[in-house]
């Protein structure tokens, strides 16, 4: 709908001109302490811009997106138009309509670029690509251990691994991961354990199979939820970026895709929690998935969601 992407795009005019330095920063606690604005395009799959950085105090996400890349803008400076040379284009009825939508720590942002102040340790990104099917992709996962560090809001929920047996195990290495990056505020609990006000508060990582009635809840309304893939009779049914079916996995298939929290009782634009789903056809699926997530990170890039399949991982959309 035209209003959520004039939510997610309009933005009032910088006024701020920071300083800011480029900066190698390699641990956790350097990595952190700076900002990082990230540039692609179709959802990720290609990065045009990568820059982190140190800079000073009252910065809008606007400020440091046009401090790092050429940028033009509509409607009074409100409306990204270009990135770097890329346009947004509207071809008409039969051709696709692409445009500029912008995350802060991988959850789509509900003010403009030129409103939202950036905090010590947010990743922007900025992703060009088609929203003909999906006009409104609430949360990704390419900024991980972001949103569970510190969020979008300046409040950050705490953080809920949720486990279906046998993946206790699993959620247990999750937890010392990001554990290990800085996020204090993460607990693992068993699905007897979740309560409904805990359900409705907090982030939630929930790791379990494609038939788990929480999974199976969020895949009944995957259209809302901004997903590129569905199950179907035990299946993983992936899609492209215009919405048509491009594959399906039936077995050692695992999923891991986001959204905000849709039992949030402020609804999936809130910006406030997330829901992660590491699901997949089987044991051996869930598994994959997870230990992608923990250990081969670095090989994802700026993706929104991937499954992994028999040892390849394949990026959606």
């Amino acid at each position: 709908m035209l209003i959520l992407l004039v939510t997610a795009l309009f933005c009032s005019c910088a006024t701020f001109s920071p300083e800011i330095k480029d900066t190698d920063s390699k641990s956790y606690d350097e990595m952190y302490s700076a900002v990082t604005v990230i540039v692609t395009r179709d959802f990720g799959k290609e990065i045009i811009l990568e820059r982190r950085t140190e800079l000073k105090d009252n910065t809008s996400a606007m400020d440091l997106l046009k401090l790092s890349a050429n940028v033009e803008t509509r409607f009074g400076g409100g409306f990204i138009s270009s990135i770097n040379g890329v346009s947004s284009e509207y071809g008409g009825a039969n051709s696709k309509t692409k445009d500029w939508f912008f995350y802060i720590n991988g959850i789509a942002s509900n003010v403009g670029a030129g409103d939202y102040i950036l905090k010590e340790g947010d990743t922007e990104q900025w992703d060009f690509h088609d929203w003909s099917y999906q006009q409104f992709v609430p949360a990704i996962i390419s900024s991980y251990p972001q949103p569970f560090l510190s969020g979008f809001k300046p409040e950050t929920r705490s953080t809920l691994i949720v486990f279906e047996a046998p993946f206790q195990n699993d959620a247990k290495s999750l937890e010392e991961n990001l554990n290990l990056a800085g996020v204090s505020q993460v607990s693992v609990i068993s699905f007897d354990e979740l309560s409904k006000k805990s359900l409705e508060q907090n982030n939630l990582i929930i790791v379990a199979s494609l038939q788990n009635s929480l999974i199976s809840e969020l895949n009944n309304k995957h259209k809302k939820l901004g997903f590129y893939t569905y199950s179907d009779s035990g299946k993983v049914v992936v899609m492209d970026g215009d919405g048509n079916q491009s594959n399906e996995y039936s077995i050692n298939c695992g999923l891991i895709q986001a959204t905000q929290n849709p039992w949030n009782p402020k609804g999936i634009g809130a910006g406030e929690s997330v829901v992660w789903m590491i699901t997949g056809t089987d044991v051996n699926g869930v598994r994959n998935a997870s230990d992608v997530l923990i250990n081969k990170r670095n090989i994802l890039g700026y993706t929104f969601a991937f499954v992994v399949n028999e040892g390849t991982i394949v990026k959606i959309p």
